[in-house]
């Protein structure tokens, strides 16, 4: 699909802060506890929107059968208020669509769930070895990468990184090809799917199952980072995203507020095991019985069949979310309790989800209800430093000298100029410091001591101690460098070499497992791979990242 580049090469204004501004609450009917809770939750909807610059963010909320609206913003300069009716982009909130559907054919004894999909699919280019079936599929288990297309371009197979069952990594591509046997099951397009069988008995009527030009006008307006190339910080400058058509199972449902308050409603019928009108209540408790562990660390965290089962204090919640180019989104419902929520904004590339908004809202429309206090949100910044003075001191390298200093938060220190450090994971920080806003800043730690920051291919080391990188072979360095894509989706990634090591990002190390094929050195059960191609004097002109292709453009 061809792509305008004027949305990416257009001047705009540095997006940064949205003006104040209250949500707007549309509701009927609310009690007054009820009236309490979505006080708050408007409250908490505005604080995301603040403290993460962002644009147009629309909520709605379930208590039984009340519902309520609640929305902020069409753009930054927010001249054209949100009216209700705009469609939003839920991403892979999509893909318990998908699953519905599966359950629906299991039921018309037309597909199992345990049969390998290459029964159904014979063409899908899967490994040989064990089946992949359709509930694996659904449950991200199989092994297969991400992002991958379906069919290369060069006709050759998908791979897998683990054996089925053994771990658990996010798959669109195993989505995408349950589409695929969803449409031969069916004979037609999976929209056309999704709309006659879930959409339709809802009431969804103002909803789609895929996005499409012709729809462009309902939604917000749309953004994106200004620099997706580098660290993601807690504000982004914002330019408008560009439009991406989306047909695929992983992720093309467009839906109003109103219809998506629906759909809440029937997943809150699921989660106390009646599937009216969709699915038989066996059937209902069938989609709920086996979700796979996401994490072995994390005994409460578990997937299965397009829908992510969590514990909040003491509560069994169904949740999802979903990112696309230009939207995040986010949903939970307490069965229970009788209450869900969804929420979604029009900016796409930071890795926002509003996950902690919509887990709010459940837990405040049951605590009003119950006639308990509403508790204090969680609080959206990053948890403080136990030890600041770990980071604290005097750095330098090949590249200059920079000091760390500052506490609870910290900040760094170069050529005249501060910049505040945002934490992205332990020892790990981002900055808009003009010297260092290019990569994170790592922290190299020797017998748990900081000694050195690693930032792209430099490494600065702290006054007073030893930590010398290897000299860099000639192999990995000429494997380094810039390698970018024209399709919004994938926009480029960036290789160091620093030391003897290739590190994707700035950041993951990587490792050649053989073939001149590369993954991340951890876990060692990663299914993603790294390839190159096009060798010029001896350094690729292109990367090729679980099948998608990027051309080298360094400058």
């Amino acid at each position: 699909m061809p792509i305008d580049r004027r949305l990416f090469l257009t001047a705009a204004t540095a997006l940064a802060v949205p003006t104040a501004a209250r949500a707007a609450i549309t509701a009927t009917n609310a009690t007054p506890v009820q009236q309490v809770a979505l006080k708050a939750i408007s409250a908490y909807l505005e604080a995301h929107r603040t403290w993460f610059a962002l644009p147009a963010i629309g909520m709605v909320v379930t208590d039984g059968d009340f519902t309520a609206i609640i929305q902020s913003g069409t753009t930054y300069h927010e001249q054209h208020p949100l009216t209700g009716k705009e469609l939003w982009q839920i991403g892979s909130i999509s893909k318990s669509f998908v699953a519905l559907v599966c359950l629906q054919l299991a039921s018309e004894g037309k597909l199992d769930l345990e049969a390998d999909i290459r029964t159904i699919l014979p063409e899908a280019p899967l490994p040989p070895g064990a089946p992949f079936t359709i509930r694996d599929l659904l449950d991200h288990t199989t092994g297969l990468p991400d992002f991958a297309p379906v069919f290369a371009i060069d006709g050759s197979p998908l791979w897998r990184g683990f054996e089925p069952g053994t771990h658990w990594s996010y798959s669109n591509v195993g989505y995408n090809l349950v589409g695929q046997a969803i449409e031969r099951i069916e004979g037609k397009p999976l929209r056309q799917s999704i709309i006659a069988r879930i959409m339709k008995p809802l009431g969804m009527a103002d909803s789609d199952g895929a996005i499409r030009w012709p729809d462009r006008s309902r939604y917000p307006a749309r953004f994106g980072t200004l620099r997706p190339d580098l660290p993601v910080l807690r504000q982004n400058r914002l330019v408008p995203a560009a439009w991406v058509d989306a047909n695929l199972a992983a992720g093309s449902v467009a839906a109003t507020l109103p219809d998506m308050a629906r759909y809440l409603r029937f997943l809150i019928g699921v989660g106390t095991g009646a599937g009216k009108p969709l699915i038989s209540d066996a059937m209902a408790k069938l989609w709920l019985a086996r979700p796979a562990r996401q994490d072995p660390e994390a005994p409460t965290e578990t997937y299965g069949l397009g829908l992510m089962h969590r514990v909040d204090d003491g509560r069994a919640l169904l949740h999802h979310t979903g990112g696309m180019v230009s939207f995040s989104s986010s949903f939970h419902v307490d069965p229970a309790a009788g209450t869900g929520a969804f929420a979604s904004c029009a900016i796409g590339g930071t890795g926002y989800r509003p996950r902690l908004l919509t887990r709010f809202a459940v837990q405040a429309l049951r605590l009003a209800r119950e006639g308990k206090p509403i508790p204090v949100p969680p609080a959206l910044g990053p948890k403080p430093l136990e030890k600041p003075a770990d980071f604290a001191g005097r750095y330098a390298g090949p590249a200059g000298t920079l000091t760390i200093g500052g506490s609870p938060a910290l900040g760094v220190t170069s050529a005249g100029t501060t910049a505040a450090l945002e934490s992205q994971g332990t020892d790990q920080f981002a900055t808009s410091h003009p010297a260092f806003a290019d990569f994170a800043l790592l922290f190299v730690r020797s017998n748990a001591q900081v000694v050195a920051i690693d930032h792209g291919l430099h490494r600065f080391v702290r006054d007073g101690a030893s930590a010398p990188l290897a000299a860099t072979p000639a192999h990995i360095a000429a494997r380094a460098g810039c390698y970018r894509s024209d399709d919004p989706w994938l926009g480029g990634l960036t290789l160091v070499a620093r030391g003897d090591r290739l590190i994707f990002g700035g950041t993951d190390p990587l490792i050649d497992i053989g073939n001149d094929v590369w993954r991340l050195e951890a876990p060692d059960w990663n299914p993603e791979r790294l390839g190159f191609g096009g060798f010029v004097g001896g350094r690729p002109q292109i990367a090729i990242f679980s099948g998608r292709t990027y051309e080298r453009r360094d400058a």
